[in-house]
């Protein structure tokens, strides 16, 4: 049976399609990976949820990735080192701890430490390493006041964790107490004032650190740290009194771990040294925790 001629030219059209999709499937594919791309994420920590953003390099990768960790509660975000490192070619991860800005939970210290492990098991999972295209050998942490200790205690709880960049570090055992009455109540009015962080307040914050006072103090476990870098910037503006950090730094050094320490003239949110904070924070990362 001879079929029309046109059931033959319709063959050849489907023909033609099935082969040129694949091209053009792979063409879209290969476009996309060279894009830098952002991505609304959530994990659990101990059955909470948390949200992320997820900032993500161009290139097929794997890419050496930072968790970038903020400080109490997170008003300053330094989302203009987020996009200025992904300019360097590391993915980035910001989130919210449990209980602040919206994430499920109750704040607290211990917990912003634990939800930081939190982060770091998620991003590590290969399916996740693999989808978002992390190099989970590369880890680091970067963080701002609260958050410089989070990223420190991270790297003192985490063997997965590379490196780690500090701003400003507010070590939470000795920065909310150290037998300072006036700094210590200018603390609690302060923790107060934060109706960011759920179920939070200055006395919870006071009996926190007098309970786990040990524990919070960094300096008690710089030696787990062993010979990762750390990098440590300092703002002379007295909300985190400078000698504080450089006794965190001295104990970094007494155990033997590479420390690099850095003071920029400015306040504690680096306002005026945005350029020279990230810089700074690039080039000690592209030095030190990722494989060139």
């Amino acid at each position: 049976m001879r079929h029309p001629p046109f059931i033959y030219a319709i063959a050849v059209v489907i023909i033609a399609v099935a082969m040129f999709l694949p091209v053009k499937s792979a063409r879209a594919n290969q476009a996309s990976l060279s894009l830098k791309y952002s991505k609304e994420l959530r994990f659990q920590s101990d059955g909470q949820w948390l949200p992320a953003i997820y900032y993500g390099a161009a290139g097929a990768g794997p890419h050496p990735t930072v968790i970038l960790l903020h400080g109490y509660p997170g008003n300053e975000k330094n989302l203009d080192i987020a996009q200025g490192l992904r300019e360097a070619g590391f993915n980035v991860m910001f989130f919210h701890y449990r209980g602040a800005w919206g994430a499920q939970g109750e704040f607290s210290f211990m917990n912003a430490e634990a939800d930081v492990q939190a982060a770091i098991h998620f991003l590590t999972q290969p399916d996740n390493a693999q989808s978002l295209r992390i190099d989970a050998a590369q880890l680091s942490l970067v963080g701002h006041s609260m958050g410089g200790h989070m990223a420190v205690a991270g790297l003192q709880q985490s063997a997965e964790v590379r490196c780690a960049v500090a701003y400003d570090t507010a070590n939470i055992g000795v920065t909310f107490s150290a037998g300072d009455a006036e700094r210590e109540a200018s603390w609690v009015e302060y923790g107060d004032s934060l109706f960011m962080l759920r179920g939070w307040s200055g006395e919870k914050s006071r009996t926190e650190v007098a309970l786990h006072g040990e524990h919070l103090d960094l300096r008690n476990h710089a030696a787990r740290v062993g010979g990762r870098p750390v990098l440590l910037v300092a703002a002379d503006s007295e909300v985190i009194p400078i000698d504080r950090i450089e006794s965190l730094a001295a104990s970094l050094e007494t155990a033997a771990v590479p420390v690099t320490y850095s003071v920029l003239k400015d306040d504690h949110s680096f306002n005026n040294n945005r350029q020279p904070l990230l810089d700074l924070t690039r080039e000690f990362l592209n030095a030190n925790c990722r494989a060139m």
